[in-house]
């Protein structure tokens, strides 16, 4: 392996980790999972790491393969009966809102990933349907009914 290559990897490592890690969190609750995940894809990258072909299309592709692996450990875990501890309560150190962070993991996963991506992440609504794999109309209706959904429960919360 040449040291170019090298310096590519641990480059997309570093710029990209917490990321991605935050990203696994959110689909599949589990930090165990989350880094397995973020490792996964760092190995798929080292594998295709000629098919990339610019900054943008690194990006786009690192999130839309870990939201594919994410995807599939929450599936293999539902059919082996595992449930997932809760921890939400383990955000990274780069996440300071908490219990909104919480409330966001708690939706439905299609609408807390472009949520997390498009706030958390900043990602504009172009780059998060090329990473989804999705059209520009369905992520705003994603991001749409997302809100409401947690506008609907911080409404709840505030009654109580």
């Amino acid at each position: 392996m040449d040291t170019k290559s090298d310096a590519f990897i641990e480059e997309a490592v570093e710029k990209y980790s917490d990321t991605l890690y935050r990203i696994a969190l959110n689909i599949t609750k589990n930090c165990d999972d989350s880094f397995d995940v973020c490792q996964e894809a760092f190995v798929r990258l080292l594998k295709n790491r000629g098919k990339i072909n610019d900054e943008n299309h690194l990006k786009a592709w690192l999130i839309r393969v870990t939201v594919n692996l994410a995807k599939s450990v929450q599936r293999q875990n539902a059919r082996r009966g595992c449930v997932p501890l809760d921890e939400a309560a383990e955000l990274s150190s780069t996440d300071n809102c908490g219990e909104l962070t919480e409330i966001v993991r708690s939706l439905p996963e299609k609408y807390a990933t472009v949520i997390h991506l498009f706030y958390y992440e900043d990602m504009k609504i172009s780059e998060i349907s090329r990473a989804l794999g999705i059209s520009q109309s369905a992520v705003k209706l994603r991001l749409f009914r997302g809100k409401e959904k947690l506008r609907t429960i911080l409404d709840k919360e505030n009654e109580l």
